[in-house]
């Protein structure tokens, strides 16, 4: 997860470490030896542990580790209009299936389920979602609705697309040619409904 900026600047933050990484439930903190169970933690074989989300804290004077709940405004939730990066984890008849994991540039604590239908994948035709996307693949969309708890996608701009992809034979990264991906390891075909900026961005699923 991404770091967020330290809030405080007072004298008692030269005593106190203001590590504000933000960590999940099972996250290890550290280990006995180090430092001191606190608050949001519990501790088993000798390893510290986060009891629930928040903002992981250090207490140099205490040696004491603790996590300090996270407010409810803090949590980023997926809105209709926003830009999403995914990954692809199943390809149906006439849509793919996807789990959202970042906001722009925002990690989220979950993933969402989302889903791009195959007429919301390209400006051009596609005879089926297998030319659009494949499992694994990590794509740019946009959020443009939602139904109960799963969003709809779409990949149609040319901003938006496969930002990652790995063969379907050999699992080699693909490399831009033109408008079309190839493997330079197997040269098995892979087609792709691809960003105008695949080649210049990783976005690889992390902490997730």
């Amino acid at each position: 997860m991404s770091d967020l900026p330290i809030a405080c600047f007072i004298t008692c933050v030269q005593n106190m470490s203001q590590n504000d990484d933000i960590v999940a439930v099972g996250d290890i903190l550290g280990v006995v030896e180090e430092y001191i169970p606190g608050f949001g933690t519990f501790e088993s074989n000798g390893k510290i542990y986060a009891s629930f989300i928040g903002h992981k804290r250090i207490d140099k004077q205490k040696l004491e580790v603790s996590v300090e709940p996270i407010k409810k405004k803090e949590i980023i939730v997926p809105q209709i209009g926003d830009v999403v990066i995914c990954e692809v984890v199943m390809a149906r008849r006439q849509s793919a299936m996807v789990h959202i994991f970042k906001i722009l540039n925002h990690f989220l604590f979950d993933t969402y389920p989302g889903m791009i239908h195959v007429s919301n994948m390209s400006q051009n035709y596609l005879n089926n979602v297998e030319e659009g996307f494949r499992p694994t693949d990590i794509i740019r969309a946009k959020i443009i609705g939602k139904n109960f708890t799963e969003y709809e996608l779409s990949t149609k701009y040319p901003e938006l697309g496969v930002i990652y992809a790995e063969c379907n034979m050999c699992g080699a990264v693909l490399q831009r040619d033109g408008n079309q991906l190839v493997c330079n390891t197997c040269g098995y075909p892979n087609p792709r409904k691809i960003a105008k900026d695949y080649g210049h961005v990783r976005e690889r699923i992390e902490n997730l």
